[in-house]
């Protein structure tokens, strides 16, 4: 990884669908070298995909939440629980922390009688001793 590479990375953040010209304009290399680097990145695992930033409020999805987790054993159930709440489709995030939970999943859901009920469905999975939420007011920074 250099300064090009770096610039590169930069850009597709803002627009991943930006052409390797269009790069190579901004950055000053030619299209293939811009192609090549990206490629490397790409198998190299650095650029692990292309995913588009969802403005779920439009979907009908208005309320955004934090939720703390936290187990009641981490090291015999954290496998368990995250293939539990991988399966829930209103759940777009999850991380260990080294907070007082010992995760932090983030979901969106149409209201709060919707996030009433993920909310059960998450107290309920074997291995979560107790929730902690937070729910969102707005979004003020927002980066891919």
């Amino acid at each position: 990884m250099d300064e090009n590479d770096l610039k590169i990375l930069e850009i597709l953040k803002k627009n991943a669908r930006i052409g390797y010209s269009d790069i190579s304009l901004e950055i000053g290399l030619s299209t293939p070298t811009i192609r090549d680097r990206v490629i490397k990145m790409e198998r190299d695992g650095i650029i692990k995909g292309y995913t588009p930033i969802l403005d779920y409020s439009k979907l009908g999805l208005s309320l955004t939440a934090f939720i703390g987790v936290t187990l009641n054993h981490p090291s015999c159930c954290r496998e368990d629980v995250v293939s539990t709440l991988r399966n829930m489709w209103e759940i777009i995030e999850a991380h260990y922390t080294d907070g007082d939970e010992d995760m932090i999943v983030k979901i969106v859901c149409k209201d709060t009688s919707a996030f009433l009920m993920l909310l059960a469905k998450i107290t309920s999975i074997e291995g979560v001793s107790k929730t902690r939420s937070v729910i969102s007011l707005s979004t003020e920074i927002l980066h891919s």
